[in-house]
């Protein structure tokens, strides 16, 4: 699914190279007023955008006097979507997809539309996205396609299920599932839904992470207190990586250098950086005396992570090139499990600040603060694939 997606952006064609540009890095932008006009016959693809557009917030769909008027339109075999300024008669670009399917198209459209108006290079629409949520009374995964499928069970649980990672190309899931007496890890293959155990059966598993398609980052607890090992699922090989036995949320660099981890060898939970060459760690230079949950940017550069302040987390981001860090979601609820999108443009994260705790998204600004969708239960970790 993912890799004809992906041919589909390709299919889409700039015939204009001009972009229209918002500071989306400023507090001080204003959105983008946007209106969508379209044929009969495209419609339904309309609505399927306009869905996808009223989600971020760098956009404001408007009736009338837009500053930017979408026109969508069928061409022989081809969709057609042109931008203009305001009442333009010229367009300022033009985008052209084709596909059987119309959520396909509708996403590809989304994407651009947004980068178009940003400057940012957008892939968000139509990836697959994963969460857990207790929407049948127990924590369980679901998937949907964002934004259009109705959420769908992918892995079910016997107890609950506190902690999930997929792969790199999806094709994988691990997972630690409670049973009411112990923690364990499953892999689970994306197609089939099948679960298979791994080669250590005993201990407590806790939160996985997938570093490539074959190796999994894995916090164990054997008895004696928790280490972080590398578990190679071709090889089925098992290498301890740290010693500090309270050592949780291990994540490596997209370079492969280093690994960013929780602890508590302090003795409330801190980030830490450990380079896998030389064996060096450190914790990280963060304010407040409880920072967990590190995400690492696709590119490597920051960390976006929960920091508990007073009886709520709130989530920030260090920045590795600056040794700085700088809040994002503040008095938003409990504002927890923050994870990037694969552009590194959004993230995405939980909070309980209307009650239940539902999944929104926003950019790494802050800027806005959009609810994904809301099934009256609780979501607690999305991740979009």
């Amino acid at each position: 699914m993912l890799k004809i997606f992906f041919l589909l952006l390709g299919i889409i064609s700039l015939e204009q190279e001009e972009k229209l540009i918002i500071d989306v890095t400023s507090p001080k932008y204003k959105p983008v007023k946007v209106s969508l006009e379209s044929s009969k016959d495209t419609s339904s693809i309309s609505d399927l955008i306009k869905r996808n557009l009223k989600v971020i917030g760098y956009v404001e769909l408007v009736e009338s006097s837009p500053d930017v008027l979408l026109s969508l339109s069928r061409e022989d075999d081809s969709i057609v979507l042109k931008g203009f300024f305001g009442k333009g008669k010229d367009p300022i670009f033009v985008l052209r997809a084709k596909s059987e399917s119309q959520t396909a198209i509708a996403s590809a459209l989304s994407n651009q539309i947004i980068s178009k108006i940003t400057g940012l290079k957008v892939d968000i629409f139509g990836r697959k996205l994963f969460f857990l949520s207790n929407k049948e009374g127990k924590k369980e995964i679901y998937s949907m396609d964002f934004l259009y499928g109705k959420a769908e069970k992918f892995i079910q649980a016997k107890s609950f299920i506190p902690f999930f990672s997929v792969s790199p190309d999806a094709s994988k899931i691990a997972l630690v599932h409670f049973n009411g007496k112990e923690y364990s890890l499953y892999i689970a293959d994306s197609s089939t839904k099948k679960l298979y155990t791994t080669s250590i059966k005993f201990g407590m598993f806790l939160s996985p992470y997938f570093s490539d398609n074959d190796n999994l980052i894995i916090p164990w607890n054997d008895g004696r207190g928790a280490n972080i090992y590398v578990l190679n699922l071709k090889e089925k090989s098992f290498k301890k990586i740290t010693s500090g036995n309270s050592d949780v949320m291990g994540k490596i660099t997209p370079d492969g250098k280093s690994l960013i981890f929780v602890s508590g060898r302090l003795g409330l939970p801190q980030i830490f950086i450990k380079d896998l060459k030389n064996g060096r760690e450190s914790v990280l230079p963060l304010s407040g005396n409880y920072n967990t949950s590190p995400d690492i940017s696709p590119d490597g550069k920051k960390i976006v992570f929960s920091k508990l302040e007073g009886n709520r987390f709130n989530i920030y981001i260090y920045d590795f090139d600056r040794s700085d860090e700088r809040s994002v979601i503040t008095n938003f609820g409990s504002a927890e499990n923050p994870t990037w999108t694969p552009d590194g443009n959004f993230i995405i994260f939980s909070s309980n600040v209307d009650g239940d705790y539902d999944l929104y998204i926003t950019d790494q600004y802050g800027n806005f603060k959009n609810k994904i969708f809301d099934t009256q239960k609780d979501e607690t970790m999305g991740v979009l694939k």
